[in-house]
């Protein structure tokens, strides 16, 4: 039989494996991606099936962040009424709504709705329509330059605070 504790640590695990599957798969595929885009330009048949890759890995990257907030809810439920009286849980919770959770719902928009429409009936040589191109633009040269290092500094905050609990 398994008590409260023992809960909390299997929870605890769940949630750490959710972060890698939240962040390791489409971070790699991404890196290999802009590295095609510089060697190969745009569009190209390498760049066409690594964006088609990129966009099947953004929804285990969204299944694994789904589970990384859910489990966090479950531990946040487990810790009780007083958890919110550590400043270093509310920290973190304002870090997860403040930034990570906005930048993740542009992220699914782009991932799920848009950029779809994009690569899911062209061939690979023709080049991009005027709003493919925009759209394209807008996701590499003025989301992805913002999001990303705010989204690795809001991790960092919360991963510190999760370890460190500062008063």
């Amino acid at each position: 039989m398994v008590d409260a504790t023992g809960w909390f640590a299997i929870i605890k695990v769940v949630h750490l494996g959710a972060l890698v599957v939240w962040l390791g798969p489409s971070g790699g595929v991404w890196l290999v991606l802009m590295q095609a885009r510089r060697e190969t330009g745009e569009p190209s048949q390498v760049t066409h099936y690594l964006y088609k890759g990129f966009l099947r890995i953004l929804w285990l990257e969204h299944l694994g962040f789904v589970a990384v907030l859910a489990t966090g809810l479950v531990m946040l439920h487990m810790y009780g009424s007083g958890a919110m009286a550590n400043h270093w849980i509310r920290l973190k919770l304002a870090v997860v709504v403040f930034v990570i959770l906005p930048i993740e719902i542009t992220d699914l928009w782009f991932s799920h709705r848009a950029l779809p429409g994009v690569f899911a009936a062209r061939r690979a040589e023709v080049p991009y329509e005027g709003g493919e191109r925009r759209l394209l633009d807008i996701y590499h040269r003025r989301f992805t330059p913002v999001a990303l290092p705010l989204l690795l500094t809001a991790i960092v905050v919360v991963m510190w605070l999760a370890v460190a609990k500062p008063a």
